[in-house]
């Protein structure tokens, strides 16, 4: 799954379509958390791992989980690819 996609949906800078995908992808508190740390604070995951206080490898465990219930959502990979041209 290219996760990169997320990256590039996000950058679209419609909060209207980024707060509905967030919304029917089904993110518990801790994946929606994460999400922001990362895309729209623009922290590394190290970053985000302390800000959360959890390591690294359970803020990764959270972005993997959020990142494949976003791109789940077929209009979300589909948008994002055409952005991506």
């Amino acid at each position: 799954m290219d996760r990169g996609l997320v990256k590039i949906f996000w950058g679209c800078g419609d909060n209207g379509i980024i707060e509905y995908a967030l919304m029917r992808a089904r993110l518990n508190r801790k994946e929606k958390e994460a999400v922001t740390y990362l895309l729209d604070e623009c922290m590394s995951q190290e970053e985000a791992a302390e800000k959360m206080c959890v390591s690294t490898r359970r803020f990764q465990e959270y972005w993997y989980a959020a990142s494949d219930k976003l791109l789940s959502l077929p209009w979300l990979a589909a948008y994002a690819e055409e952005l991506k041209k």
